[in-house]
Order: C-alpha cells, then structure tokens, then sequence
C-alpha cells in the first residue's frame, strides 16, 4: 500500500526517507541513553544509586555528539570528591568536616586557575 502511494506521488518519497531516518536516529538516540548513562536505572539488581559513582572528572553528559569543553573534565582529575566530607566516619561533625576540607583544598591550591 505505501509503495502504490509513493507511485503515483513520487515527490513525497524524499519526504518519507526524511521521516524514516529521524524516526531510527531517534530510537538509536534513545536506547544509546538508557544503555550508557550513569543516572537511568533500568537495573532492578544491580546498584540502586549509581550517580554516587560518578567522579569529578567524569562527563555523564551526551558527549558522544558533541562536547563544547572537553578540557574541563581534564582539569578536573586532581580534585578531590566534595562528597567525601560527609561520608567519611572519622570524628566530628559533618559540616567541621567540611570546613577542614576546604581548608585542605585551599592550602594546597587545587582548582586555582590563573587567566
């Protein structure tokens, strides 16, 4: 049936091929998502919160396509995990925790960029 109508209307068939090809890149754009990032859980099993697994130097955006900065993520190797302040059971509160890290941070001038 679609074949007879491209027939008799040859000018809509570049219409067609268009649609066709925006129609399989999206679903490979789709599946390439659920498969790849970090944040979507299809995984019933496996680990409940993987976006704790992410770290500072790792890009969790589509950078497949395209990515505008990729030098930032490089930059990032040497910084250390925010989060570790307040995961880590040593003694103290969480928040003096915290400051102490900053101090670290700042003591050792990492993420200091000079332009």
């Amino acid at each position: 049936m679609p074949a007879r109508f491209v027939a008799k209307n040859p000018a809509l068939a570049p219409l067609f091929a268009a649609v066709g090809f925006a129609i399989a890149g999206s679903g490979w754009f789709a599946f390439n998502v659920l498969k790849n990032d970090p944040v979507v859980v299809l995984n019933k099993q496996g680990e409940q919160d993987p976006w704790n697994q992410v770290r500072q130097h790792q890009n969790t955006k589509a950078s497949i396509l395209y990515s505008p900065n990729s030098g930032f993520w490089q930059e990032r190797v040497g910084v250390p995990d925010p989060r570790a302040a307040f995961l880590s059971n040593e003694g103290g509160s969480a928040s003096q925790r915290a400051k102490d890290k900053v101090k670290e941070i700042k003591a050792r001038g990492v993420g200091n960029r000079e332009h």
